[in-house]
């Protein structure tokens, strides 16, 4: 473990066992749903599990700062900062859909170097600590060696957010080089890459919370992280993840 990080990581796996205990009993139960400003779908479970997150966080390194889907931002803005998706997919989590995951991440000097990904219904988990290496339930994982997008197989997030993009030409340009399509979407098409289960995975609308977890995750195991443009953040608004020997040339065919 890379010296300074192990504390974290230990904090990252212990926040993601108190998410699990309270979204797996949720699942499948009758759910109060509200929609926010921005159209997404928010439950009393979401909220739940950010409060808690941050409490402990805050018992932990009180001087941490923590930014939050459903509550925003707490905390020095040049601290090292927790970044949380309470339930990443919320949409799949209300209609029973078991793709749905807490994401976990800690930016330091404005990179994100520490992910954790739980999703409880499908039984799994990720982390990744970039420098050092990503896991899956505890098993090491390593991005595809896949070298040609011919023989790739692609993933994308939702084709209506592409379209209002204006970028849905590009998702057809990409579907027609490569050898399988597929659309994972949210969290779990960025650890298939991580994995190797998935060459290439892309998406034209999120926030931050979004990837912040996913993004170490694939970098950790070896692949590439960054927006439509090619910046390696998670605060374009958009996202390409790759095994790396591919991004060049995704992002060409998105471009």
């Amino acid at each position: 473990m890379s010296p300074g990080l192990d504390r974290e990581l230990r904090l990252a796996h212990e926040l993601a066992d108190l998410a699990d205990a309270l979204t797996l009993p949720a699942f499948h139960d009758v759910i109060e749903v509200e929609t926010k400003a921005d159209g997404t779908a928010v439950t009393a479970t979401d909220r739940g599990v950010e409060r808690r997150l941050r409490a402990r966080i805050r018992e932990v390194f009180p001087r941490h700062a923590v930014l939050g889907e459903e509550d925003g931002h707490d905390g020095p803005e040049d601290a090292p900062t927790w970044i949380i998706d309470p339930i990443d997919a919320t949409a799949n989590f209300v209609r029973g859909n078991p793709v749905f995951a807490t994401l976990i991440a800690l930016r330091l000097d404005g990179v994100e170097m520490l992910g954790v990904v739980s999703a409880p219904a499908l039984g799994s988990r990720w982390d990744g600590v970039v420098g050092v290496g990503a896991t899956q339930d505890g098993r090491a994982i390593h991005v595809s060696a896949v070298a040609e997008l011919a023989d790739a197989e692609i993933s994308f997030g939702g084709l209506s957010h592409f379209d209002a993009a204006g970028t849905l030409d590009a998702v057809a340009r990409a579907a027609t080089a490569t050898r399988r399509q597929r659309g994972f979407g949210d969290f779990w098409q960025h650890c298939l890459v991580a994995a190797g289960a998935v060459d290439v995975a892309m998406e034209a609308e999120v926030s931050t919370w979004d990837l912040a977890a996913v993004k170490p995750i694939v970098e950790a195991a070896g692949g590439r992280f960054t927006d439509l443009a090619g910046v390696a953040t998670t605060d374009g608004g958009n996202a390409v993840s790759s095994n790396g020997h591919l991004h060049d040339a995704a992002l060409a065919l998105l471009r």
